[in-house]
């Protein structure tokens, strides 16, 4: 079914990759067109296209660090406790259980091999993990003054927001260059927007 479906799905996704190439170079044509005739309608557009936008102010509360931990440490007894006892619980039920019931999460991308293998990894990071859990839960009741110490040095925040930002400003040289020779770049994107849907249109 499988290889069937793989049969089909193929020839549509390139019939559908040259038809994105054809509809794009008749709108590549008429901006072209529209630039080489200096028309005032299209360079507006083309200004108008030219806009920046950027996702940085909206994204700012995304990158900014939200501390939970003040409210969590307020009652460490009762946080510690049920920490443990859910790792506890956990840990107890997946030894009732097998690797293979996790199996079903990797049969449709690998092998039965390597799903074997990943099924086998899944139940062994998962009792690790709530192992790790009994440990922050027994230095949460007992050690609270080593956990502090530990969530000083890990607890740091680390954002990219800094080194994307040159990727947030607008370079437009391009496109002033464009506008400068309207003539000369619309008639070269013209005729390269009408290769280009030649070439499509004959492969389609």
């Amino acid at each position: 079914m499988n290889h069937l479906l793989g049969q089909v799905s193929y020839p549509v996704f390139i019939s559908g990759v040259f038809v994105f190439f054809i509809i794009a170079s008749v709108f590549s044509f008429i901006v072209g067109v529209g630039l080489a005739l200096r028309s005032q309608r299209m360079i507006r557009f083309f200004n108008f296209m030219n806009r920046s936008y950027s996702t940085r102010r909206m994204t700012r509360p995304l990158t900014e660090p939200h501390f939970v931990e003040p409210t969590l440490l307020k009652h460490p007894k009762t946080l510690g406790v049920g920490i443990v006892a859910g790792a506890i619980v956990s840990i107890a039920l997946l030894f009732d259980v097998d690797d293979i019931v996790f199996q079903p999460m990797y049969n449709g991308s690998f092998t039965n091999e390597t799903a074997e293998i990943l099924a086998n990894y899944t139940h062994s990071f998962l009792l690790v993990g709530n192992a790790i859990c009994i440990i922050v839960g027994v230095m949460l009741l007992f050690f609270p003054h080593v956990l502090s110490n530990i969530e000083s040095y890990t607890d740091k925040w680390y954002t990219l927001r800094k080194q994307t930002r040159p990727l947030h400003e607008n370079y437009i040289e391009v496109d002033k260059w464009v506008l400068a020779h309207p003539t000369v770049s619309g008639v070269t994107l013209s005729l390269l927007s009408l290769g280009l849907g030649i070439s499509m249109y004959m492969r389609l």
